[in-house]
């Protein structure tokens, strides 16, 4: 967990830094009467021109893979379009216009500024929601573009009385207090990663710009510190290509853990298969059926047919990962039924089934009811029985295998039990829970799984 947080801390602090350093460094030059010289705007509209195409080639470039890649979407190029507005109107670029004769309205560029920096904040908004699947109701976004289009509004009003910073201020809190809540919802489910704080330092980048911008020129203070917007032209280009890095890295990581969760998968399936049908298993059931053969023709029929279907569950099970869990139970009781067989003090196996719409891995229940048969000692006593139960709880079901008996110690289980280990792992590979075992010396023994039922989980298990 410290290390998340530090991550957190860093990315933040990056951040924060990012917002503060042009307007910090924007306020002092003004309040020492800085002038730049001729060299320096020069320099200042060269700076302009090469930001400037850089954000029309990633433009360009993020038009075009929505149309050639399949899994682009349009957040990215609202992204880039509102990045390429926002710093097409800042100070910088008036100096690059002036120095070409062109006169503007700074008025004019100063309220287009603001709105494309709201544009550019909302897409970011639209692409934390779509990305890290933040479930936006439509009702909030629509109360969020109103008061947008009324901060951009009231801003350029503002601005003709010089008070323009007021609509920034507005806008700043009602923002902050958006990025705080989608910060904290990311954060709470575990899903901020590498290009979440990339795409939060592209944030706090661009509200720094925006609050430099802002301050200066025709705005609070009136001095105009040329280079800063082109600064942060810098900095988000920078920051863009190291999204697109993240998202690289996050894609080959996905890969390798999809072709890893394949191996394990076919190695556990592997294993099931290995370790359902015991040799030792099959020669005492025909050992067992031998022998009611020489008692009773029907009963040795019975017991044929019994194994029969056993066989025919383990062979299905070659081609099967998920079966119903009342198809499980009829499995569990025909497993029980030839066990009994065996035994001259039966086991008395109690269902006590709540629920049963839902699916469980193949003959995944059997090897905790062998364990239960084979060391609780539960036929040795007159009120002994292995107990299968389930019960619905808030967003799914649990599953339990108990019993009465003699109990044990958890922590002393050898890890060389393949039924159990194996059946942990099907659990884990194909529905993403983990059984629990509960037990203590002479305290009886509980496996438990709680199996969740909501559509995001089936999703998620599909995926």
């Amino acid at each position: 967990m410290d290390g998340v947080l530090k991550k957190r801390i860093t990315g933040n602090a990056v951040g924060v830094l990012l917002l503060a350093a042009g307007s910090a460094v924007a306020a002092i030059l003004a309040a020492c009467g800085v002038v730049p010289a001729q060299d320096y705007s020069y320099n200042v509209t060269f700076l302009c021109m090469i930001t400037l195409c850089f954000l029309f080639s990633i433009l360009i470039v993020e038009i075009v893979s929505v149309f050639k890649i399949s899994d682009s979407t349009a957040h990215t190029v609202y992204i880039a379009a509102s990045t390429l507005g926002f710093c097409l109107f800042s100070n910088d670029f008036i100096t690059f216009l002036a120095g070409y004769g062109v006169q503007v309205d700074i008025r004019t560029f100063d309220c287009l500024n603001f709105a494309f920096f709201v544009l550019l904040s909302l897409a970011l908004i639209y692409f934390w929601n779509y990305t890290y699947n933040l479930k936006i109701s439509k009702r909030t976004a629509a109360y969020a573009l109103a008061g947008a289009a009324a901060c951009i509004a009231l801003y350029a009003w503002l601005v003709f009385v010089n008070l323009q910073i007021i609509a920034l201020i507005v806008y700043g809190a009602g923002l902050f207090a958006a990025f705080a809540v989608i910060y904290v919802n990311i954060c709470k489910h575990g899903r901020d990663d590498l290009p979440f704080y990339f795409t939060e330092a592209y944030f706090f980048a661009a509200c720094g710009c925006c609050l430099a911008d802002t301050l200066c020129g025709e705005g609070v203070i009136k001095f105009t510190p040329l280079g800063f917007a082109s600064f942060y032209a810098c900095v988000l280009i920078l920051i863009f290509a190291l999204i697109y890095v993240a998202y690289a890295m996050r894609t080959d990581k996905t890969a390798l853990e999809a072709s890893e969760y394949k191996l394990k998968y076919e190695r556990v399936r592997s294993e099931a298969l290995r370790g359902q049908i015991k040799p030792h298993f099959i020669f005492n059931s025909l050992a067992a059926i031998q022998s009611l053969y020489h008692r009773s023709l029907e009963a040795g029929d019975r017991a044929t047919s019994l194994f029969s279907r056993h066989l025919r569950a383990n062979v299905e099970a070659a081609n099967t990962d998920l079966i119903p869990f009342e198809r499980e139970l009829d499995n569990i009781e025909v497993y029980v039924d030839l066990e009994n067989m065996r035994y001259d003090r039966k086991f008395n196996v109690i269902f006590d089934i709540d629920y049963a719409d839902f699916d469980v891995p193949v003959l995944s229940l059997q090897p905790y009811i062998e364990n239960a048969m084979r060391y609780s000692r539960v036929n040795e006593k007159p009120d002994g029985y292995i107990k299968i139960s389930t019960r619905a709880v808030n967003g799914g079901v649990v599953l339990e295998v108990s019993d009465n008996g003699v109990g044990f110690d958890p922590d002393g289980v050898p890890a060389s039990s393949c039924g159990i280990r194996n059946s942990r792992e099907r659990f884990e590979v194909l529905m993403g829970v983990e059984p629990e075992i509960f037990s203590k010396p002479g305290g009886g023994a509980t496996v438990s799984v709680f199996i969740p039922l909501t559509e995001a989980n089936d999703e998620d298990n599909n995926s």
